[in-house]
């Protein structure tokens, strides 16, 4: 009998936390390839004293940085060709998620991620990193920390949603820094 509520209360605890773990990053979809959209330059950028290398590369709207040992997955789980969405991807926990979207689509996103992720939320100040002025807010302590950000980029709006990284982490400035809309 004991056995069996001790057995109980672990798949509990382990379900609880693996929901926790997913419902904290959004999606975790494992899909990611590399088609070819690498440019032949690779790029390279310091920030911290930690040097983050990679390839920039290109997917619709997007073109951004891929540090070495990630991979760009183009398009979204609903629609892989989408030419407005792709995650820059270090594991199905760490990325950065990349969307242009209209007005009304960002705003409701945005909202609902701002009442979604509270776990130790604030607000950043507007902050430009390299051509781009952001705003939007992070949140969680060190297992499950992210940010959610917001833009206008040559008349469109985007949004990043990362999960894995704090604001000022290398691999966010990294990125962030890397990001041009077409």
């Amino acid at each position: 009998m004991k056995k069996s509520i001790l057995a109980k209360a672990a798949s509990i605890i382990l379900a609880s936390s693996l929901m926790l773990g997913m419902t904290a990053c959004g999606d975790s979809s494992s899909k990611s390839e590399d088609n070819g959209t690498a440019s032949s330059a690779a790029a390279s950028s310091k920030a911290e004293d930690k040097e983050i290398t990679g390839k920039t590369e290109t997917w619709g709207v997007f073109t951004v940085l891929v540090p070495d040992g990630w991979k760009l997955r183009e398009g979204d789980v609903i629609n892989e060709k989408d030419p407005n969405y792709c995650s820059v991807k270090k594991s199905d926990f760490s990325y950065f998620d990349l969307k242009s979207e209209t007005d009304e689509v960002s705003k409701k996103q945005y909202d609902y991620n701002k009442k979604t992720y509270t776990q130790d939320q604030k607000d950043l100040p507007a902050t430009k990193v390299g051509d781009i002025e952001w705003n939007g807010f992070e949140y969680g302590g060190d297992l499950n920390k992210g940010f959610e950000l917001y833009a206008t980029v040559n008349g469109k709006n985007i949004r990043v949603s990362s999960c894995g990284f704090k604001f000022d982490s290398p691999e966010a400035k990294v990125v962030l820094a890397s990001i041009k809309l077409s």
